[in-house]
């Protein structure tokens, strides 16, 4: 059985066929040696357990039994496709995992039986894994996905080092398939500074609003000091912003992270995430933060924020004490071959 290319899923006849007896078995299943994902389709206790803590993991356990228990050429794509290699999605995984059936061509109907259905071709799968390509699965969900969470997965999929030319050359062959224009769309927009889904939103936000559009990533330098590295930045406008979807200050000593001893440990990376505030503001650069609940009004709000922030920075005279500088390319991306790179600033 190559259980490593199943996730650790197998049918009861590939065990058969490895030479388990059915009474081992069922033995076996009563132990609790081998756990039973669905009628006749097994994993072992070890893999189940290890796959428990992350819903991931636990994710595509359930979308490779899914797989193994129907008939036909079947891949798991789509959301699952972009949770097997690691890329984030805006909303949590689906409860049924998403496959695709495939067929030569595209027919009239698109899905069947909560399964897609659709070409796809040996250049769009993982050699010798059941699963779509990175590429594939990103302009799956730029396809069938709604516009904020296909936008943060494309984002995502790009932040983790896929070629953009790789996800065009796959809408490029699914031309005239539902929902390819739009996916166009918005890998046009997408670039790959976004660490964070919510930032991906900002994005988002930024351009429904109306702003200029900000650098991402670059780093805040006192002389030859680093400062900080912010989510973003206007540098003619002198403002910052940091989307921060868990951060929250309080009033009081002890959950602000200062006794009289100082920041307590468990408050540290708190502590410390005030203290860069404060130096990011004392050399003359505006911060505003950004939160997931300004979602419910698309970042109107976070816009005004931003517009009385900027008229601060404009206000502010004189040269700056900070230099800005420009994210280097990180040896884990291939960012050369993702995207654009954004101008210097200075």
């Amino acid at each position: 059985m190559d259980m490593a290319k199943q996730y650790g899923v197998f049918r009861r006849r590939q065990a058969l066929a490895a030479g388990y007896l059915p009474h081992e078995i069922d033995a076996l299943l009563d132990s609790g040696e081998w756990v039973r994902l669905r009628q006749g389709i097994y994993t072992t206790r070890e893999r189940f357990d290890a796959a428990s803590p992350y819903p991931r993991n636990e994710h595509l356990l359930a979308g490779m039994a899914r797989r193994l228990a129907m008939s036909g050429d079947l891949v798991i794509s789509h959301r699952s496709g972009a949770l097997h290699h690691g890329i984030a999605l805006l909303d949590d995984a689906p409860a049924e995992p998403d496959l695709t059936r495939h067929q030569r061509r595209l027919g009239r109907r698109h899905t069947a039986h909560d399964l897609f259905l659709g070409p796809v071709p040996v250049a769009h799968r993982v050699p010798g894994w059941p699963v779509v390509t990175a590429a594939r699965a990103v302009a799956d969900c730029g396809r069938y996905l709604g516009p904020d969470a296909a936008f943060a997965t494309i984002e995502s999929a790009l932040y983790k080092g896929l070629d953009r030319a790789a996800v065009e050359d796959v809408l490029a062959a699914c031309a005239g398939w539902p929902g390819t224009r739009r996916a166009m769309t918005l890998l046009a927009l997408a670039d790959q500074w976004s660490e964070s889904v919510l930032e991906s939103l900002a994005r988002l936000w930024f351009l429904e609003q109306g702003l200029p559009e900000p650098l991402q990533q670059w780093s805040v330098h006192v002389g030859a000091r680093f400062l900080a590295r912010v989510d973003f930045v206007w540098p003619e406008l002198r403002t910052v912003c940091e989307m921060d979807g868990q951060v929250k200050y309080a009033e009081d000593r002890d959950r602000r992270g200062e006794t009289k001893d100082g920041p307590t440990t468990s408050n540290r990376p708190l502590w410390r995430e005030k203290l860069r505030e404060d130096g990011v503001r004392d050399v003359g650069l505006q911060v505003v933060r950004g939160y997931w609940s300004d979602g419910s009004d698309r970042g109107a709000d976070l816009a005004e924020r931003l517009r009385r922030a900027f008229a601060r920075g404009v206000a502010e005279a004189g040269e700056p004490a900070y230099r800005l500088v420009e994210p280097t390319v990180r040896w884990d991306r291939p960012l050369d071959k993702v995207g654009r790179r954004r101008s210097s600033a200075s």
